[in-house]
């Protein structure tokens, strides 16, 4: 089964046991869009979702286990033990988690750091450019270049 298709259904089910329209459940979202979901003509976004879970007055993991449980064809019980056990496994379970990304140096300025602090390590070591190029494997210009940059 579709995560679509699973959406849809959840969706559905969801609005007839609590006794909802789609329009009552339309708040940030429109009845139109609610409509398409369920006739799975698109999907929803994380934020969409929030929103619909709200209207269900469920908190949005709860809505989304509910999906993968009709995806799978498992009980919710069965998704969310998985879950725990998965995150138990990362040790993430209990953990405090951050709310924003952290700023990460891209993958190039961390390779290029690294050149420099082994160039100079064997500068200070009393290590030659000749030898250092031979050393690391790198170009001779690459070696001139970090000999004489400055840490930035």
């Amino acid at each position: 089964m579709l995560l679509r298709n699973a959406y849809a259904a959840v969706l559905q089910l969801l609005r007839a046991r609590l006794g909802l329209t789609q329009h009552d459940i339309a708040m940030a979202v429109t009845q139109s869009h609610v409509s398409q979901l369920e006739a799975v003509k698109t999907s929803a976004t994380l934020e969409v979702s929030q929103e619909l879970a709200q209207a269900l007055n469920l908190h949005p993991v709860s809505l989304l286990t509910l999906v993968h449980a009709a995806k799978d064809q498992k009980t919710a019980r069965d998704v969310l033990l998985l879950a725990m056990e998965e995150l138990n496994a990362i040790e993430l379970l209990d953990a405090s988690l951050p709310a924003q990304p952290e700023k990460l140096a891209h993958p190039q300025s961390v390779a290029a750091e690294k050149k420099w602090e082994a160039v100079q390590a064997l500068r200070k070591e009393g290590r030659s450019q000749a030898e250092v190029t031979e050393i690391l494997g790198l170009p001779k210009s690459t070696v001139g270049r970090l000999w004489h940059k400055k840490n930035s």
